[in-house]
């Protein structure tokens, strides 16, 4: 499983404008795959065993202009059609995947939403926060991938 996720690596270095950005995407990659718990950048710097230069690292590396989000997206799309293991049906891809609830404190972060929880006790109460991932559609050779809320 290494040497697959090394040459996969080794396929988004192009996204990179130098070599630095790339070593610290692998690193973040490696870390989510990784880490036993996600809890954003502090998880990536427990599991590589960095201190705080570490978390600033990783912190610059997300703000940073050597790399550009669509052009990582459009390698991983790549990436997915050359592995020749997709399930077609009508020419559209299939993908199974699953709806996943993260629960944030913050009350103005982007993209967190407050949805309605019904609980028998008095103890729990009736709303929480959480981003809201799912979704994601595609046709052979060109995806649009989608993040809804829920």
């Amino acid at each position: 499983m290494i040497n697959f996720v090394l040459h996969a690596l080794k396929g988004f270095r192009g996204c990179f404008s130098r070599n630095k950005p790339w070593i610290v995407f692998c690193m973040a990659i490696i870390g989510f795959i990784g880490a036993p718990e996600m809890v954003g950048v502090t998880s990536l710097c427990r599991f590589w065993g960095l201190g705080e230069k570490g978390y600033d690292m990783f912190i610059n590396f997300f703000r940073s202009s050597a790399w550009s989000l669509g052009n990582v997206v459009a390698c991983w799309q790549a990436f997915f059609v050359s592995q020749k293991k997709l399930v077609t049906i009508n020419g559209r891809v299939v993908l199974q995947g699953d709806q996943t609830y993260v629960p944030k404190d913050g009350q103005r972060m982007p993209g967190v939403v407050t949805l309605h929880h019904y609980s028998e006790t008095q103890s729990k109460p009736s709303y929480f926060r959480v981003h809201c991932w799912r979704n994601i559609v595609g046709r052979l050779g060109r995806f649009s991938f989608r993040s809804t809320f829920h």
